[in-house]
């Protein structure tokens, strides 16, 4: 068993094809975007993803159902964000912040064009 940032997914469902009954992430009732670095030298990026199986993105969003879930994975970033240029300290943490500012005003988007 190893705990997931989806939740604790048995080792050997990575290569399924199935959620298994214990995995939280087909429960999400809510949008979530999970945003994790590939060279995340603490938690690796096998915690929310995987190259084949089920916790490949595409096959893990599309098991959820709900169309609740983004996985966004990017090349760098590190343990603690997602610095931006030689001088983090200049424009702090910006990136990683604007995205979490866009998910939200997305989903607020979508959330107001079904009321509509």
């Amino acid at each position: 068993m190893e705990m997931s940032a989806l939740g604790d997914i048995p080792l050997e469902a990575y290569d399924g094809d199935m959620l298994p009954d214990d995995a939280r992430i087909h429960t999400v009732s809510i949008p979530l975007c999970v945003v994790h670095a590939l060279d995340d030298p603490l938690v690796t990026w096998r915690t929310v993803a995987a190259n084949t199986g089920l916790m490949h993105p595409t096959n893990l969003t599309a098991a959820v159902k709900s169309g609740n879930v983004m996985i966004l994975l990017t090349k760098a970033g590190g343990h603690v964000g997602w610095p931006l240029g030689w001088l983090p300290f200049v424009d702090n943490w910006k990136w990683m912040n604007d995205v979490g500012m866009h998910f939200v005003e997305a989903v607020n988007s979508v959330k107001q064009k079904s009321f509509q």
